[in-house]
């Protein structure tokens, strides 16, 4: 009696153990999401440029995601029929997303940066970052105008201008500080005039 007790307390731990490391699975996984959906958000224009560059990661963690979710349905003690079918929905997701990564790998552009600190000796900086595309969906010349302003965690990232890339085929001109605290950009198309915050050096589009 005493041995069959014994037993099954044996029988009940690794039960208990797999259970707990479900639940630890699928809380990474969450977790791993709602840290990608921040970075996203702080990647707006005028959001968090250093949360923005630490989380924007969708390979890190939505690829982190995919994998504890997988794990733990691999785990799963539940019924044959549902962990089968489980077991096929995760992976299936896991090897698109792998397909996506692995295409957006492939449709890499080259890329340059040239940065310039503003006039007014202000901890903001005109930032261009130009790519060029030789394949895939997206080719030709690409450019983005960025302000960056502060510095540490309140340092603040905005977009100016994005340029090319698209049906169009715009080409930027110029982007450069005509004072100081204020940034022209001139593309093939438009000229745009910022003006900065004193306070907040958010960038105010001129009329």
């Amino acid at each position: 009696m005493t041995g069959g007790t014994m037993n099954e307390r044996g029988n009940h731990r690794p039960r208990r153990s797999r259970r707990t490391l479900i639940r630890v699975l699928l809380a990474a996984g969450a977790a791993a999401v709602l840290l990608y959906t921040e970075g996203q958000w702080e990647s707006r224009s005028g959001g968090l440029m250093l949360v923005a560059d630490l989380l924007n990661r969708p390979e890190l963690l939505l690829g982190g995601a995919l994998a504890a979710l997988i794990a733990a349905a691999w785990l799963s003690d539940r019924r044959t029929a549902v962990r089968a079918a489980t077991r096929a929905v995760t992976v299936t997701a896991g090897v698109v997303f792998l397909l996506g990564v692995l295409a957006a790998h492939k449709v890499s552009a080259a890329e340059t940066r040239s940065r310039e600190e503003a006039p007014a000796g202000a901890q903001r900086s005109l930032v261009v970052v130009h790519r060029s595309y030789d394949s895939g969906p997206q080719t030709g010349e690409h450019w983005q105008v960025l302000l960056e302003s502060g510095q540490g965690w309140s340092a603040r990232r905005w977009l100016l201008a994005d340029v090319g890339g698209g049906p169009d085929d715009a080409r930027l001109v110029a982007a450069e500080w005509t004072g100081r605290t204020q940034i022209t950009v001139v593309t093939d198309s438009y000229r745009r005039v910022f003006n900065l915050d004193q306070d907040s050096g958010e960038p105010v589009e001129g009329r």
